[in-house]
């Protein structure tokens, strides 16, 4: 009998150890994100409600609207391969590269040692919306932290795209 209080993969759950995270600039390249410390998503479903005469009790709930956030902490090098990424294709104003301005995908990939099953993530339509760097005294590595606007957020499960709505 096994102890399913805490089910894992062959004993082994998927991990930031097993992680690869890609991104592709359109009309661009494809990044390899190793130069990232951390990754962070949220997909949310907000439902109206319709309540009518009935003591205000909730009768039936629309689909509702998602919405999505996503927001990434990057090394100093990592933050620099994805601005020339976003650069490449970038609109330009004088000699400005405008790279808030280009979309990309990110695809995060979890793949544990022994495993045959991909955990994935695609968050879509990405645009960077903010970059904010705060160096301190110390030894560890310089970074980056970006927050993105995704159009999307999807689990990529036996060949079908799973989404909140």
């Amino acid at each position: 009998m096994t102890n399913q209080l805490y089910p894992a993969l062959n004993d082994s759950a998927p991990s930031w150890a097993d992680i690869s995270v890609t991104s592709t600039v359109y009309d661009g390249d494809l990044l390899d994100m190793v130069d990232i410390k951390d990754i962070n998503w949220s997909s949310t479903v907000e439902v109206g409600e319709q309540r009518g005469a009935s003591g205000g009790r909730v009768m039936a709930r629309t689909v509702g609207a998602a919405s999505q956030e996503a927001s990434m902490t990057l090394y100093r090098s990592g933050y620099r391969k994805l601005l020339k990424g976003l650069m490449s294709v970038a609109p330009e104003r004088g000699n400005q590269k405008l790279v808030s301005l280009v979309g990309f995908d990110i695809m995060i990939q979890h793949s544990p040692l022994g495993e045959t099953e991909i955990y994935q993530t695609k968050i879509k339509g990405c645009r960077l919306l903010e970059a904010s760097n705060d160096n301190s005294e110390g030894t560890d590595a310089d970074t980056v932290e970006v927050k993105l606007s995704p159009l999307e957020i999807v689990q990529l499960i036996d060949g079908s795209e799973v989404t909140m709505i």
